[in-house]
């Protein structure tokens, strides 16, 4: 899955439906950035993984977006109106944020 296919399945998260298929999605990005590190992890040794991911383990995925509540309004405007997609958006932005 290519960083772009992340961005797009979160835009259109609306519902617990659609927030599953964002999870789906996430964990696919994150599945397939350790393949790619791990064919390679010299190249990746001193910056973040090959499709962005900062953390490497669940726990600091949820702390990361544990840290992300309340932290800052919504990237987005229209996601402080759908509960399901800033809970999607604080999980997107832990994958980028050490």
């Amino acid at each position: 899955m290519a960083p772009n296919d992340l961005d797009a399945v979160l835009e259109l998260v609306h519902d617990e439906k659609s927030f599953g298929s964002f999870l789906h999605a996430l964990a696919a990005d994150f599945e397939a950035d350790r393949e790619i590190y791990e064919a390679n992890p010299e190249e990746y040794k001193y910056s973040s993984g090959p499709l962005g991911w900062e953390v490497g383990t669940v726990s600091d995925l949820l702390y990361g977006a544990a840290a992300e509540a309340g932290r800052r309004p919504p990237l987005r405007p229209q996601v402080a109106e759908n509960p399901w997609k800033r809970c999607a958006e604080m999980l997107f932005t832990a994958k980028i944020t050490e």
